[in-house]
């Protein structure tokens, strides 16, 4: 059904992020500024039920920028790197173990519910502009939520049809992105 290959599809963004932080690091010397960093964004209705997502992201704390999360790809693995392209630089990331993710499903009002999440580290070597030579732990948790339609007729009448070729309804669905870490920069 189409609400699984999303789910798939988001587990595997999400595991390019994050839900909360795993640390905080110590100054590095007395020239160093540690301090938060966020990112969030959020669509809804028929973009969010698109197989592979474009949402636009907002990063507030040292940095200030805009950039673009899309979902697709290779499932993300422990040691895998990922690079977040802003208005501000290039902030690229390795994972640090391996992502979870879960889902839940309401079949009394056919909702389902899906979240992975990521826990990082930044790799300041490889990161750009604002961001260059950055280091911290961090985390992305990426969420989406939808409705399926009830089967209209036959035996199955009234019930949630998850079927693979069920369309997700474009009513009440949503996904988020939500980064957060503590950035030290030199």
């Amino acid at each position: 059904m189409q609400f699984r290959r999303k789910l798939a599809a988001l587990s595997i963004a999400g595991g390019t992020a994050a839900l909360a932080l795993a640390a905080t690091p110590a100054l590095a010397s007395s020239h160093a500024n540690t301090a938060p960093e966020s990112a969030s964004g959020v669509i809804y209705g028929k973009a969010a039920t698109a197989n592979n997502l474009v949402m636009p992201v907002t990063w507030r704390g040292q940095v200030y920028a805009h950039g673009v999360f899309s979902t697709g790809g290779a499932a993300p693995k422990k040691g895998q790197e990922h690079t977040f392209t802003t208005s501000a630089g290039n902030l690229t990331v390795v994972v640090t173990a391996a992502p979870t993710s879960n889902e839940s499903f309401n079949s009394k009002v056919c909702r389902f519910a899906f979240w992975t999440d990521v826990v990082f580290k930044v790799v300041g070597s490889k990161s750009t502009g604002a961001f260059a030579g950055t280091s911290g732990p961090g985390a992305v948790e990426v969420y989406g939520a939808g409705y399926v339609p009830r089967y209209t007729s036959g035996s199955h009448k009234g019930q949630c049809n998850t079927s693979n070729n069920a369309p997700e309804l474009a009513k009440g669905a949503i996904a988020t992105f939500l980064f957060s870490a503590v950035l030290t920069t030199p």
